[in-house]
């Protein structure tokens, strides 16, 4: 692992800008996934689509995200990750722009399936690259920055989807958002040819026989408690990007780039300063002498609370209101990801992408299912206030969730 001084080296240096890469990746990766939930309100007049119809599109991508994080693991700790990860990226970008041709439910059903086993490998590679590429105490600001492409992506997506549907029709937003990831992969195999990254791609020598990496990390107590994390808070941000859309245009009737996308915009600048956050604040801790076990608690718990904001959302009198409400929600979940996604890095230092498929598939799991009952509620109820209520309390029992992986297993646990 890389020392500090290493960092400053232009070597070092690179290894940052390898991070820029990952987010640009993820960038994409949450483009391809958001352009449905940013069109849901047009393709369900086009298509004669209700919110259960909704809920099921929005779910069964998490159900194949899932199955392939569970198998993609295992693989991408033995092969190398460079092309591995450049044609992953490729293949989501070509699945996602082929929905254009969709016809009606069925034919999104089944892009939607393709699109989730396409994307699986993203958070596993990614997550070892980061892992192999930074020392512990900089990982949550490198976390921070890949995994931030999430909600730049999330910004993005309302303005770039809904003017492209507004000029050329909702089909061609498809087909732009996925031609995008082209033009990565090509910049991917210029960057990453550098000899400096040859123990980033690389599996590491003390990699778990073949076969035996799953029973390695299941027998660690430290996944159950990051388990418990993973499927509290990957729901809630599942919620905040697909389900946001459809409630503001439900409720308060926005839409265009200047309604709904401007207000889209504005609570996701919201989910990317969480991500930053986390390993920001993180480090101010430990520059003022506070453990890596306290700084990430104090962390954590102040996700929690901005999270636990949601429970105002549905007493908010005016769309602006809600705004406010919902960028606090969305820093804090912004936090309590990028905060996730170090303590499931640590979980088993000989088999990251391993765990974290198997995190990252659970938590998709539970999302999956999550945004599947939101579709049944809404339904049902005509209303988000059960859904917004949830989501607070997912905030106390994420924090509890935490405070357990820190007391039993702190960063100062040696996993390397």
């Amino acid at each position: 692992m890389l020392s500090y001084a290493a960092m400053e080296s232009p070597a070092g240096r690179a290894r940052w800008i390898l991070c820029g890469f990952l987010f640009l990746a993820t960038t994409l990766n949450y483009l391809d996934r958001q352009v449905l939930g940013i069109l849901a309100p047009t393709i369900q007049r086009e298509l004669g689509l209700d919110n259960a119809a909704l809920g099921t599109l929005f779910s069964v991508f998490y159900y194949t995200y899932t199955l392939a994080q569970f198998g993609i693991g295992p693989i991408l700790d033995r092969v190398n990750l460079r092309m591995a990860y450049g044609l992953a990226v490729l293949l989501w970008s070509l699945v996602g722009a082929v929905t254009a041709t969709a016809r009606g439910f069925a034919d999104l059903v089944v892009f939607r399936l393709s699109l989730g086993v396409a994307e699986s490998a993203n958070w596993p590679a990614a997550m070892r690259m980061v892992a192999r590429a930074l020392p512990p105490e900089k990982r949550a600001l490198g976390n921070g920055i890949f995994t931030s492409g999430t909600s730049i992506g999330a910004l993005i997506a309302p303005a770039l989807t809904l003017w492209i549907a507004g000029a050329f029709g909702w089909r061609f937003a498809f087909v732009g958002v996925g031609a995008l990831g082209v033009i990565w992969f090509l910049a991917w195999i210029g960057f990453s040819s550098q000899r400096t990254f040859d123990d980033v791609w690389t599996a590491p020598r003390e990699t778990p026989a073949r076969g035996t990496a799953y029973g390695e990390v299941l027998r660690s107590p430290r996944f159950w408690r990051v388990f418990a994390v993973t499927i509290l808070v990957n729901p809630c941000l599942y919620f905040l990007l697909n389900w946001l859309p459809a409630y503001f245009s439900q409720q308060w009737k926005l839409d265009g780039v200047t309604g709904l996308g401007v207000t889209l915009t504005v609570i996701y600048i919201g989910l990317d300063a969480g991500y930053l956050l986390c390993g920001a604040g993180v480090m101010a801790f430990s520059r003022r002498g506070i453990d890596l076990a306290t700084a990430r608690t104090c962390v954590f718990l102040a996700a929690s609370f901005l999270l636990s904001s949601a429970a105002f959302v549905p007493f908010a009198q005016t769309a602006t209101a809600a705004t406010v409400l919902l960028v606090f929600a969305n820093i804090g979940i912004g936090i309590w990801i990028a905060m996730y996604l170090t303590m499931a890095q640590e979980v088993n230092a000989r088999a990251v992408s391993t765990a974290a498929g198997l995190l990252g598939g659970s938590g998709s799991l539970a999302g999956g299912a999550a945004m599947w009952a939101v579709g049944q509620v809404t339904q049902r109820t005509a209303s988000f206030q059960l859904v917004f209520f949830a989501v607070a309390a997912v905030a106390v029992l994420a924090a509890l969730a935490g405070h357990q992986v820190a007391q039993h297993n702190g960063p100062e646990e040696k996993t390397n």
